[in-house]
């Protein structure tokens, strides 16, 4: 009995020592971190944050927010062109089934449709038909958990104003998801959060292209 007494006593300070690895200066660090990638646009400066968001990881790796920050910024940069594409789509898989183990969500599926799309733009042509349902599917999937996340609605609009009108694209099929998307942003607080938040600065940009009412 004493031996099983101390064998549940390890446990306990075992999980109680899991639990407190969110440390303050954990949550600190992973907030200047996120607002870093809100303000990034150069290689230089998606290279940095994506290695605090590595080393985040590595502190905790029980925490899915640095894994899907580093896997939307390889996704980025290789949809930006910015290094071997081929390359930085892969790691951008890579963290992402790191993220999705750890944290399976709408905004996880929102990820892997991103993700799949970074794979995808190595060559539109050719790979099109090969990725169109795991770019698409996810996102289904995204708005059936949450129906009022609008990074779900602004990747639908932004794939199909970007799809060759032979496939259906143009400012005709993305309007009905944009204005989704627009109208969900409305309705939200804009104040910083290390959640995922991104997507503003995107709807302003296709709104330019395809005005909505």
């Amino acid at each position: 009995m004493r031996a099983v007494f101390l064998l549940l006593s390890f446990f306990i300070l075992l999980n109680k020592g899991h639990a407190q690895t969110a440390t303050p200066s954990f949550s600190k660090s992973l907030e200047a971190a996120v607002l870093m990638f809100d303000k990034s646009q150069t290689q230089q400066q998606y290279d940095l944050i994506f290695a605090k968001m590595e080393e985040l990881h590595l502190q905790d790796p029980s925490a899915w927010l640095p894994a899907y920050y580093a896997s939307i910024i390889k996704a980025r940069m290789a949809i930006k062109k910015m290094g071997n594409s081929e390359k930085l789509s892969e790691e951008a898989i890579k963290w992402l089934a790191i993220a999705k183990e750890l944290h399976y969500s709408d905004e996880v599926l929102c990820l892997e449709s991103l993700v799949y799309t970074s794979k995808m733009s190595v060559s539109p042509t050719f790979r099109w038909n090969a990725y169109e349902s795991k770019i698409k599917k996810p996102l289904e999937q995204a708005i059936g958990l949450n129906k009022n996340n609008p990074r779900a609605y602004l990747l639908k609009a932004s794939l199909a104003y970007r799809l060759p009108f032979f496939y259906g694209g143009g400012c005709k099929a993305a309007i009905p998801m944009l204005q989704k998307a627009n109208g969900i942003f409305e309705t939200q607080k804009n104040e910083f959060t290390v959640m995922p938040h991104w997507g503003r600065a995107l709807v302003l940009e296709l709104v330019k292209a395809c005005p909505i009412d």
